[in-house]
């Protein structure tokens, strides 16, 4: 990855925002003790691009959650509360988490299968909060960046082997998790995410080229990396 000029990339965000007259532009960055403060409450430490982000950009905004503190602890607007309480722990192998949650999913209890409704019922809320930590053991060790609606969600991995990495939560309508892959078919890193974002962003400015522009990348037409949901 070619290094980033982060005072530039700042200059580039502030503009888009002047452009798009969004207010007083994009959230301040945050100090070095504030990031630090935040890496301590969830013991980890940033991946050194987004660090350099929050630090010399902004604390979030445009297409991310913003990192904040509400008084009494940091945290990422919007996201739920139970979102970030494992990042200290690490992303898992995305094979041998799907594989544990199918098997917890094979046992969903059958309503045919019990003799009165109430044993049943017992039985489905047990396996409902199995089926559930099943699910959140898969996404330990990451930062919800963004909110892409209808459930969908931007991940930034902070904990394991893939330390770095933008990944793609569609559980929403699949079974599968994958990661944001950069013209290499790699991975993407975060700066890589942002940058590619915002050389998307910079050069639409009407409403007529953002609508051609999503046309295009339905297409698969030089789709952006964040666009690039269920692509592996």
């Amino acid at each position: 990855m070619r290094s980033v000029d982060w005072d530039e990339v700042r200059e580039r965000t502030i503009a888009l925002y002047a452009r798009r007259g969004a207010g007083s532009g994009p959230p301040d960055a945050l100090s070095e003790k504030q990031v630090r403060d935040a890496e301590a409450q969830f013991g980890v430490v940033f991946p050194d691009d987004y660090r350099q982000y929050l630090l010399r950009v902004s604390a979030g905004g445009g297409r991310m959650r913003t990192l904040r503190f509400d008084g009494s602890r940091w945290d990422w607007n919007g996201a739920l509360p139970s979102a970030h309480t494992r990042m200290h722990v690490d992303f898992p192998d995305h094979d041998t988490a799907q594989a544990a949650s199918d098997e917890v999913w094979d046992r969903q209890p059958q309503p045919g299968d019990y003799a009165s409704d109430a044993a049943y019922q017992a039985d489905h809320f047990v396996w409902r909060e199995a089926a559930d930590a099943s699910e959140e053991d898969r996404a330990t060790g990451v930062v919800c960046l963004t909110d892409d609606g209808c459930g969908f969600q931007t991940l930034l991995v902070v904990s394991g082997p893939m330390r770095g990495a933008m990944w793609f939560d569609g559980r929403a309508v699949t079974e599968s998790l994958n990661p944001l892959l950069n013209d290499d078919g790699q991975a993407a890193t975060f700066a890589e995410w942002y940058l590619d974002w915002l050389a998307h962003a910079e050069v639409i400015t009407t409403r007529e080229q953002y609508l051609a522009a999503h046309t295009n990348w339905d297409a698969g037409a030089r789709k952006p990396i964040w666009f690039r949901w269920f692509g592996s």
